[in-house]
């Protein structure tokens, strides 16, 4: 076999089951390192005889830099840092060293990331990487992002620790220098612009990735995490989707779902719908009719069904939505486009239902509204012979209960909206709650337990604002909404129990075993004090919920396991928060709080945070 370095990856390579780091990365000679800053405009005087006139017209250096410096040295710099030699120039042997340590950071990143990051095309994506050519022209900030969230993950206090948290930290700020550089050179993806339809922001898209990344990535529990970054680092994504238009990519496309501005998004026929007086007439429980179908195309579209190799370097994509085969360069790029999106609406609804749990104001963001999508589901390109719609599969209708989700938030957070028009909001959006509900149960495929239920828990989120906000608008649906609304809480309680459980019997020896699904997810700590808040909303609403305290003590022994694992000073204040109004609760209720453990403190790992009746 002939030197890597000069042989494209194949797609043999891609497909057999061997290990990345089987696969040799190419040695390239040692560029100087870039200059990020651009050179500004400056008089230089040329080299005249001392009889001729001196000209006095300036000559301007271009702005930017040179592209081509930029994309023969981002590579060198990237091996420099990760041989961390301290001179400039490094051996070859120090070169595949660092090159062979980039390849294990990248195959543990697509190894051990959950489906949030499926976006990325990995064929594609390696074939790009292991090819010289093709490699300069890829992102320079997209390896620097992609390796700071692999870095981070493997830097727990049981994994790499503080200084890998540091070297993650770096590359992160590597990460965001590089691709602010690239956007003050207007650097133009060649590759992209192939592709006429993206010929308007093809270097956007690269951009957006990045960002995507560098948001998941805020929304950890890392040392410097605080409010604001989370919050400013999804406002940069929403800003780029909002001004490329990107959840518009299928506006001509009579396929893509469309929904209407303070209206209920749902992808049935606009002439189903219902009115508020024959609601309360029937009662809301008569309402709910049964899906019309049985049975789904999920499997057929899935990753694992149709790239056979992604057991091996994605094995948690394997119930992700798939690329079809056929598909070209163009219509890759496309559905690229549109899985980036939707993918930011998962960031999105994690953020926006933490920060409703803990009483706060989501922010106004684009994507927040369903009228602003006009966007084929992940997965629904693919062609499916079994008669089976794309907009029903698992997917699809977990991003449908964060559209209304979503919606929810928009009408009841806007003052302006009358009460009528919230009445028939509410009483919409429960419907759509139930027939989302139904068209979960009608699946065959186990899919739903790779994203943890996650369609059902908006349910629930939209239930339980519906119901808050019909208590002040509808009083004579009260008891029937109420009634309803307490038997979907004890539901959901119930299901917080047994997950909270088996999170916890997941953590077997919690002294260090490195197999723990918990050790590399730093951004599960916010989904579970997220969830205690919420069952403690449910509690003080009705003190009858005394499961709501169970669960609540349930979560906070993997919470405590977080919270060792990844310190986070911003993370520990906002858990004090939670354990002063938890204390406050079981004292109402009676309730004597056995074995706190106070913050910072590891022995909290052997001893669950529970009180007795």
């Amino acid at each position: 076999m002939p030197p890597f370095h000069s042989t494209p990856i194949t797609s043999s390579l891609l497909t057999s089951s061997g290990s990345l780091t089987s696969i040799p990365l190419p040695v390239l000679p040692l560029y100087p390192t870039a200059s990020t800053q651009a050179i500004t405009p400056a008089f230089i005087s040329p080299y005249q005889d001392s009889e001729s006139d001196i000209s006095e017209e300036p000559l301007r250096i271009a702005s930017e830099p040179s592209l081509d410096f930029a994309r023969q040295t981002w590579w060198d710099s990237l091996l420099a840092m990760y041989s961390s030699s301290p001179s400039q120039s490094i051996s070859i042997s120090k070169r595949q060293q660092a090159a062979n340590h980039i390849t294990n950071d990248l195959r543990f990143f697509f190894r051990s990331s959950n489906y949030w990051v499926s976006f990325i095309n990995v064929p594609r994506f390696l074939s790009m990487y292991f090819d010289p050519d093709r490699r300069t022209r890829m992102q320079p900030s997209l390896l620097p992002a992609a390796l700071a969230i692999a870095t981070f993950f493997q830097s727990s206090e049981a994994g790499f620790g503080k200084q890998g948290r540091r070297t993650a930290m770096r590359l992160r700020d590597v990460a965001q220098g590089a691709l602010e550089a690239s956007l003050n050179a207007r650097w133009i993806d060649e590759e992209l612009a192939q592709a006429a339809w993206v010929s308007n922001f093809s270097c956007f898209v690269a951009y957006l990735t990045v960002r995507k990344l560098l948001a998941l990535f805020e929304v950890c529990a890392h040392p410097d995490y605080t409010s604001e970054r989370c919050s400013s680092a999804l406002v940069l994504v929403d800003t780029i989707i909002r001004t490329l238009a990107l959840t518009f990519v299928d506006m001509e496309d009579l396929a893509s779902a469309r929904y209407s501005p303070r209206s209920v998004p749902s992808v049935r026929p606009a002439s189903r719908s219902w009115a508020t007086n024959s609601l309360l007439d029937a009662g809301v429980e008569n309402t709910q009719s049964p899906y019309p179908w049985q049975g789904c195309s999920c499997t057929s579209r899935s990753l694992g069904q149709l790239w056979p190799a992604a057991s091996e370097y994605t094995p948690l994509w394997l119930s992700s939505p798939g690329w079809d085969s056929t598909w070209s360069e163009a219509e890759i790029r496309k559905e690229t486009c549109r899985r980036l999106c939707w993918s930011t609406l998962v960031l999105v609804a994690g953020h926006t239902a933490y920060i409703t749990s803990v009483n706060r104001t989501p922010s106004e963001l684009f994507i927040l509204e369903p009228a602003n999508f006009a966007l084929l589901f992940p997965g629904e390109a693919i062609r499916c012979s079994n008669g089976h719609s794309g907009k029903d599969t698992i997917w699809s209708l977990n991003y449908r209960t964060m559209l209304l989700w979503h919606s929810c938030l928009r009408m009841f957070y806007n003052p302006s909206i009358s009460e009528v028009e919230l009445t028939r909001f509410g009483l919409d959006a429960w419907l759509e709650a139930d027939v989302l509900e139904a068209a979960f149960n009608s699946h065959g495929c186990d899919l739903e337990r790779a994203s943890l239920f996650q369609g059902r828990e908006y349910l629930f989120n939209v239930r339980m604002i519906v119901t808050h906000e019909l208590q002040h608008y509808v009083p004579v649906a009260t008891g029937d909404v109420t009634r309803l609304f307490h038997k979907k809480a004890e539901e959901w309680l119930t299901h917080q129990g047994v997950l909270a459980e088996r999170v916890v019997q997941s953590l077997g020896s919690v002294t260090g075993n490195t197999s723990q699904p918990l050790l590399h997810r730093p951004f599960f700590v916010f989904w579970f004090m997220g969830q205690i808040s919420r069952a403690l909303a449910l509690w003080e609403r009705d003190n009858s919920l005394t499961l709501a305290l169970d669960v609540c003590a349930a979560f906070f022994r993997p919470i405590d396991y977080l919270s060792a694992l990844w310190p986070s000073l911003e993370q520990r204040r906002r858990l004090q928060e939670i354990r002063e109004r938890f204390a406050a609760a079981c004292e109402d209720a009676g309730r004597q709080l056995l074995s706190p453990s106070p913050p910072g403190s590891c022995s909290f790992l052997l001893i669950p945070f529970v009180y007795a009746a």
